[in-house]
């Protein structure tokens, strides 16, 4: 084993006993979990059964306890691991996590009113067409930034939204279309990506129930310009609290970093300092030239970050994603079976 140090680090020696100690660390915790987490055996007529609720095992929990040893209490190296590898699943360029699905909507919508999109930023007034039944996160931020929300009925037996009452709605004062795949179930996305094209509309995809569902062999959130995600108890990962935006543009990518972290201009980690190697060389407006770069913000902006610690079990949670999700299926499908008798009486999904 080869360590490499500065000369601030500590001894060898101390690193290795550490490296020990976490070892036991993970033992303690796998019995720990054993003794008071582990799954207990269910019993017909007696086991309370949730609607929903945390998956999670030992893994999970040793990650946790790994951020906190390491006691980063931003986000570090567990949230940029997360970041990569959530956008690999969905087959974006970035994601980038806020401490909740609410926030990620309000982070996706808040990048279509930047500056940095110039003439194509959304001014108020502004038409949405949004879907009448949904989660109310889903439209409040085009209210917040006093657009308008144009309300469209849902199809039954989908419950989503359909291309024809999508264009229907659309008129000159449209800019934006942002609804939700409802219940996780996909929404036509490939003809409202091209009707939203076709009108030079942004389209924000809401994925909060919806993380592992695909539509002709493509993650959903892909086929617009943004998609969103929670990581809340009741979906297919959780940290308990959080969320995510992930898009494959760099300007959209960008703005939205922005209004996560606090409206500032400055782009480096939490933690780093002038990493574009220019720090004190920008002439910004009318401040001195050579004002600190860090300490800008050209936008209005929120604090919407989450810490490593929820980053290390949202990770954990990332590898048992593809059995969550056969899970999931394979509940839907005996719950189908089991209700096949009674299909003459609600309309199927």
């Amino acid at each position: 084993m080869t360590i490499e140090c500065t000369p601030a680090c500590p001894p060898v020696d101390s690193v290795l006993q550490a490296e020990d100690i976490r070892r036991e660390i993970h033992q303690l915790v796998e019995r720990y979990y054993t003794l008071t987490h582990a799954r207990k055996l269910f019993s017909a007529g007696r086991s309370l059964v949730p609607v929903s609720g945390r998956v999670f095992d030992a893994t999970d929990v040793k990650h946790a306890v790994d951020a906190s040893l390491e006691f980063w209490l931003t986000a570090g190296h567990f949230n940029d691991e997360f970041q990569a590898k959530l956008a690999q699943r969905v087959g974006a360029l970035y994601a980038l996590t806020v401490n909740s699905g609410s926030s990620a909507n309000l982070v996706a919508f808040s990048a279509l009113t930047s500056p940095l999109l110039r003439e194509r930023g959304l001014e108020p007034g502004s038409e949405v067409v949004t879907a009448a039944t949904g989660f109310p996160t889903t439209v409040n931020p085009s209210m917040l930034w006093g657009m308008t929300p144009v309300f469209i009925d849902i199809d039954i037996p989908t419950y989503n939204v359909t291309p024809e009452l999508v264009e229907a709605a659309i008129t000159q004062q449209t800019r934006a279309i942002m609804v939700a795949h409802t219940l996780g179930n996909p929404f036509d996305a490939t003809r409202i990506a091209e009707i939203a094209k076709r009108h030079n509309l942004f389209l924000i995809e809401d994925c909060c129930d919806a993380l592992g569902a695909t539509l002709n062999g493509r993650h959903v959130g892909t086929f617009g310009d943004i998609g969103t995600l929670s990581f809340y108890p009741a979906h297919q990962i959780t940290m308990g609290e959080g969320g995510a935006v992930f898009t494959s543009h760099p300007g959209l990518r960008r703005a939205m970093e922005t209004f996560r972290d606090w409206g500032r201009d400055c782009y480096c980690n939490p933690g780093k300092d002038n990493t574009c190697n220019r720090r004190f060389g920008w002439q910004l407006g009318d401040l001195p030239h050579g004002y600190d770069h860090k300490y800008t913000y050209g936008h209005l902006g929120f604090n919407l970050k989450i810490t490593d610690m929820q980053a290390a079990v949202g990770l954990a949670q990332l590898g048992h994603l593809e059995d969550f999700i056969a899970v999931r299926r394979r509940n839907f499908d005996w719950l189908w079976q089991g209700l096949r008798g009674t299909r003459g009486l609600f309309h199927p999904a």
